[in-house]
């Protein structure tokens, strides 16, 4: 096995398609570390959808250069943990957990994050009104990310959420691996080091979870899966920000795969979601989303999908040369140029997202909203 020691000049002379694999995890290690650059500590925990996606494109790197060149790129993170986190973002299209196991997994998170705050032994009872164990960050005034969708996106198990302090050691471990492999990766990759604008508009609110997650989605759903839904959600929200991190070309390119896959992932996790109901049960909203022909269009393009996460690119290996760029890749699978391909990926994304949002945030019925059970964050 090749030592990371030499990888600038083991990533010499590469064939067109490693060399454009190469290029398509620069780019999204470049944009992931470049948006983390002088983010405070309130900022970072609001953005760990966006660690997710670089844990993703990490892993798959990873795994990629190991099995085609023989390069060990050393993280020294959980190795667990870290898969764990990667197959979070295929939310229900995970194979091994299905529709249901997902939804199980959330529903036991979010148990798991409950006791940590109301522990059985605890003491003043009579207190307990003064507890929250739900964290919620809004952003620009519509939900961004919340402490529960942070611990499936990290891959974090409920055993590792029902201590409070626990948490944070195993996040950083993730995001330590996850810099590991960027500085590997980049190293003599020519493109010069920056930082991203800062990121505004955020608000931190607490709730007691039984209280505010019925609320969520016009209270069409039990509380697990309306937290799987917010978590996808926010997963979009992220990815719709990424317009705001590109500051150089190589993060614009990272930015328009960040908004494809998140789009992609979001209707497929969505598709599955209507295949388990009967159309008569499902949601309104759900079917709005999905019937846009722009959605299936989309999900069409799932080899796209797949070419730019996983690197192989071999199904379309003779359409690349030495000039190739993720332009190419996207042509290739696509059949459409990457401008306009991007353009339309952008204008769809907005149209979900804002389509999504209005569902998470509806009140039910005669009954107050998700928004009306929060309150403000204590300052730290």
């Amino acid at each position: 096995m090749t030592s990371s020691e030499n990888l600038p000049e083991r990533f010499e002379n590469l064939v067109p398609v490693e060399a454009v694999a190469l290029q398509i995890a620069r780019t999204d290690l470049h944009y992931v570390t470049a948006c983390y650059l002088g983010l405070d500590a309130s900022a970072s925990a609001a953005e760990l959808a966006l660690i997710q996606y670089g844990l993703m494109a990490s892993y798959e790197a990873q795994v990629h250069f190991k099995k085609t060149l023989g390069i060990e790129l050393h993280a020294d993170w959980p190795a667990d943990v870290a898969k764990a986190a990667r197959m979070s973002g295929k939310f229900f299209d995970d194979s091994k957990r299905n529709f249901e196991g997902v939804v199980d997994h959330f529903e036991e998170l979010t148990a798991a994050n409950r006791g940590a705050f109301f522990p059985v032994d605890r003491r003043g009872r009579i207190f307990d009104f003064l507890r929250d164990d739900l964290s919620v960050t809004y952003r620009n005034n519509v939900p961004y990310t919340a402490n529960i969708s942070a611990f499936f996106l990290t891959g974090l198990a409920p055993a590792d959420t029902s201590t409070i302090g626990d948490v944070g050691p195993k996040v950083r471990q993730l995001a330590i691996g996850l810099g590991n492999i960027a500085a590997q990766l980049l190293l003599d990759s020519g493109q010069p080091v920056h930082g991203t604008p800062p990121v505004t508009g955020l608000e931190v609110f607490d709730a007691k979870s039984r209280k505010a997650l019925p609320r969520l989605f016009a209270a069409q759903h039990p509380p697990a899966l309306s937290v799987a839904l917010l978590t996808i959600q926010g997963m979009l929200a992220s990815a719709r920000a990424s317009s705001s991190r590109a500051t150089c070309s190589w993060c614009e390119q990272a930015a328009a795969k960040h908004r494809f896959v998140a789009l992609f992932q979001t209707l497929k996790a969505l598709s599955i979601m209507r295949s388990t109901e009967s159309s008569r049960s499902s949601p309104r909203q759900l079917n709005l989303i999905l019937d846009e022909p722009e959605s299936q269009w989309i999900l069409d393009n799932a080899k796209l999908r797949n070419g730019l996460i996983h690197l192989g690119l071999q199904d379309i290996a003779l359409r690349l040369d030495h000039a190739s760029t993720i332009d190419e890749v996207i042509l290739a699978y696509s059949g459409e140029s990457a401008e306009a391909v991007n353009a339309r990926v952008a204008r769809h994304l907005e149209t979900v997202f804002q389509m999504l949002t209005s569902w998470a945030t509806a009140a039910p019925s005669s009954k107050r909203s998700f928004r009306d059970a929060l309150h403000p964050a204590p300052a730290n």
